[in-house]
This record gives structure tokens, sequence and C-alpha cells, in this order.
């Protein structure tokens, strides 16, 4: 399979911010994920906590065969996570949501999922920060959410974009602007009804702020 050993360039610290679906193994797991727990699937009989990408694509192909170089991607990326990293989870039950997780720990393995018919056994503990509305997401990032078809994909280069956003209070820069301009234009309303007052005294401090508004 030819490119399996290359590398992973989004190892380690860089890896910053994922889309991850809720359906490892094809399983809806939105449920677990809300719970505080994401997972990746592909159980293979070995912990691969701690193994470089050669000892990951090993353990996979012994269990996997026909495993893709793609799909040794993803599971690489998912169990070198970061502590701290974003995580965007798509929502099963309603498609116009997205769940906005940080991670709490690295990678972790659960033996006993292994040998349960449930497998599963990689999994990250994480805090649910918010589930918004698809629509309220920075414009690159719902357009990277409406490409990403694999289970994981990398969106790392959205990552100080996503922090913005979390950071403001989980709204857009341009909506804050937006209410910003708002309130000023409702203000600059008032100041023109104002204009109509009998009182000149009235009518000139409303003129001199619409002038200095200008």
């Amino acid at each position: 399979m030819r490119g399996l050993g290359c590398e992973n360039q989004f190892r380690g610290d860089f890896m910053k911010a994922i889309i991850l679906r809720a359906k490892p193994d094809g399983i809806n797991r939105e449920a677990q994920f809300l719970e505080g727990c994401i997972s990746i699937g592909w159980p293979c009989g070995k912990d691969l906590t701690g193994e470089n990408r050669s000892e990951i694509e090993r353990a996979l192909l012994g269990r996997y065969p026909d495993i893709s170089a793609i799909s040794v991607s993803m599971v690489d990326i998912f169990v070198h996570m970061p502590e701290g990293a974003l995580v965007l989870t798509p929502s099963i039950r309603d498609k116009k949501l997205v769940h906005i997780f940080k991670t709490k720990t690295t990678c972790r393995y659960n033996l006993v999922k292994e040998i349960s018919p449930e497998g599963n056994p990689h999994f990250i503990l994480v805090k649910h920060l918010k589930t918004v509305s698809r629509k309220d997401l920075p414009m690159p990032v719902r357009k990277s959410l409406s490409g990403a078809r694999k289970t994981l994909s990398s969106i790392s280069q959205h990552h100080m974009l996503i922090e913005d956003f979390i950071n403001n209070d989980f709204r857009r820069p341009e909506d804050e602007d937006s209410q910003v301009k708002g309130i000023r234009d409702e203000a600059i309303k008032v100041l023109c009804d104002l204009l109509a007052s009998e009182d000149e005294h009235v009518r000139l401090q409303a003129a001199i702020a619409l002038l200095g508004a200008e």
C-alpha cells in the first residue's frame, strides 16, 4: 500500500482542529460524544497509543488487509491528538447543528471495549463547549464542513478562526459588527426624531450629535 509509511504532517502539537463524525465503525455514538467521550473505531487487537505511524499501519493491516491509506491517516491523527485540540462534530440527529468540543486528554485505550462486542477501544475525553447552528459558524469553517466526507478531516488551518469564534461568545466577528451598526442606526434615528422637538436646546444638541456621527 503505497504511501502508508509517510510521516503524518498533522501529528503532535500541530494538530489543533479536526472534523470528526460521530459514527465510528458505522455506529451512531452521538450521545457518547456529547457525554464527553469521542472515538474513531477501527479496533485492531492492540493499544495504538504511543505507537508511531508504521506500527499503527502494521496493526491495522493485520486486522483489515484492505484498509486504505486515508483510513490509516485518520487513525494516526486521532491517536496523536494533543490536549486542547478543537473538534467539530456534525450532529446526526439534526443536520443543521454542529457540536464543538475541546480535548481534555490525549488518546486512551480500553482493553475491555477491545474484547467486547462494542469494540471502539481508542477514545479521547472532551469538554462539550457548545452546540451551534451550522449557519452561525464562520464561512471558511462552513465550507470545510460541507466538503468533509471522511470520518475525520483536519481543519487546523481554521484553528485560530474557531478559537476567535469561541472567545467571541460563539458569534462571528461580522455578527458583532452588524450588532454595533444596528445600535448606531437606532441612535441616529432617535436623534433625527429629536430634531422635531419643540425645545430649541434639545434640537441643537441633537444636531450637534448627528454632525458628530457622520
